[in-house]
């Protein structure tokens, strides 16, 4: 009878570890600049108590992500009665934010509100999670246009993915404790090419004509025109014979 019980434990048990175990293991990055690049898909991390965890994944024009994040806290004990009772631990605040290539959290503007998240769940589940939904990426052309007006740079490139799980003010924890992290990101949309005017509204204006001589006369600019020619000699002729005149009256004595 006793082997029975067993074995039904270890069947009902079998899903609970494998669904541990769906993720890709991967190892997010203290920084932005150590953030490791994602596909679409589950990957299995950890987050540590007063720790920001970055990872990142390339969007393109018309993409969308979805971020879900679920962090197993089920090795916190919150009872302070209890012998493995640590302090601060039962107080984490776990949070999730999207941001854009340019590293801009996203969820500090209002129309963006959704691409941040707070992890939560009770204490009897044992695990606090929460889902961040990024904008639609934009093209470079429609950001740059004038009707263009959030403080927010949702463009193409590699977008930030960030738990963390932030001690609290009054009570810090005092264990940089390990917490088993989940991270499924989802991409709606294909990537689009940006509009192919958008490179000619980039090219470089040519320079400004400076104005010289033929400016100066309203003649054409063509430097094979003889008439062209024949009038800027007679314009250099009559500003050097004003500076010899003007030169002379100075130099030769008056009578």
């Amino acid at each position: 009878m006793n082997k029975l019980l067993i074995a039904v434990a270890l069947v009902l048990a079998a899903p609970a570890a494998a669904q541990a175990q769906a993720g890709k293991p991967v190892v997010g990055g203290g920084s932005f600049n150590t953030a490791p690049l994602l596909a679409t898909g589950t990957d299995a991390d950890t987050v540590a108590a007063g720790e920001t965890v970055y990872w990142k994944i390339k969007l393109g024009k018309g993409q969308k992500l979805t971020a879900k994040a679920i962090v197993d806290v089920s090795q916190i004990e919150t009872d302070p009665s209890k012998s493995d009772y640590e302090p601060g631990l039962d107080r984490l605040d776990y949070t999730m934010n999207i941001l854009t290539p340019l590293r801009e959290p996203l969820g500090e503007e209002y129309d963006y509100r959704d691409a941040s998240s707070d992890l939560e769940g009770d204490d009897g589940t044992g695990v606090k999670t929460g889902t961040a939904v990024s904008p639609r990426v934009l093209g470079f052309e429609q950001i740059l246009q004038g009707e263009f007006n959030v403080a927010k740079f949702p463009a193409p490139g590699e977008w930030y993915v960030a738990v963390s799980a932030a001690d609290s003010d009054s009570s810090p924890a005092e264990q940089p404790v390990e917490l088993p992290l989940e991270l499924d990101l989802t991409v709606d949309g294909a990537a689009q090419a940006s509009s192919p005017d958008f490179a000619k509204g980039l090219a470089t204006p040519a320079p400004e004509p400076t104005e010289g001589p033929a400016e100066l006369t309203g003649a054409t600019t063509d430097p094979g025109s003889p008439a062209v020619t024949i009038l800027l000699v007679a314009v250099l002729a009559l500003l050097g014979g004003a500076g010899l005149g003007a030169l002379a009256a100075r130099v030769l004595p008056r009578t």
